[in-house]
């Protein structure tokens, strides 16, 4: 009887092995020690294919040529097809963001800055998936547009005491 239960524990010890690899395999974790994605808004059935750094960001013509903090981002759409979003957020040095914004092609809205209730502004609740959790609280944000043939983008910048806080949507075929 002993024997009975040390093959079945040793079964099902297995099986969840292969289950838990299979999801992993499947639906990969946030990365613990690099970008993090999003949860996909359509939770564990959306998936986003390729690697941020060598897929995404050449995708939208945006690079990171600095350091950032706290990146996070999301892929919404699927890159297989001609379309995409791809939302960030980080926190960063001035003259980070300067860089960025000179690789990106953005330009300083008019106005360039906006209250989050201002028609302009480039994300209104609407536009950004629940499950980023985006909040506009302050009254005034910078604002940086990049008009584009094929990726036209948005930045959205707030100064923080631990630096720039920024927002960026880029989109590939709007």
């Amino acid at each position: 009887m002993n024997r009975w239960l040390e093959r079945r524990a040793w079964r099902w010890g297995v099986a969840v092995l292969v289950v838990v690899g299979l999801a992993v395999w499947l639906y990969p974790p946030a990365h613990f020690w690099g970008p993090r994605p999003y949860r996909h808004p359509d939770g564990i059935f959306g998936v986003t294919r390729g690697d941020f750094e060598e897929d995404m960001l050449p995708h939208y013509r945006l690079s990171l040529p600095c350091d950032v903090d706290g990146l996070r981002y999301s892929n919404p759409e699927d890159m297989t097809g001609p379309m995409g979003e791809l939302y960030l957020h980080f926190t960063t040095s001035q003259e980070c963001l300067d860089r960025i914004l000179a690789e990106f092609s953005a330009v300083p809205a008019q106005p360039s800055a906006m209250a989050p209730t201002d028609d302009a502004f480039p994300f209104p609740a609407s536009a950004v998936p629940d499950t980023f959790g985006w909040r506009f609280d302050a009254e005034s944000y910078l604002v940086f547009q990049r008009p584009g043939d094929p990726v036209d983008g948005d930045v959205v910048v707030l100064r923080e005491d631990e630096g720039l806080s920024v927002y960026l949507r880029a989109r590939y075929g709007y």
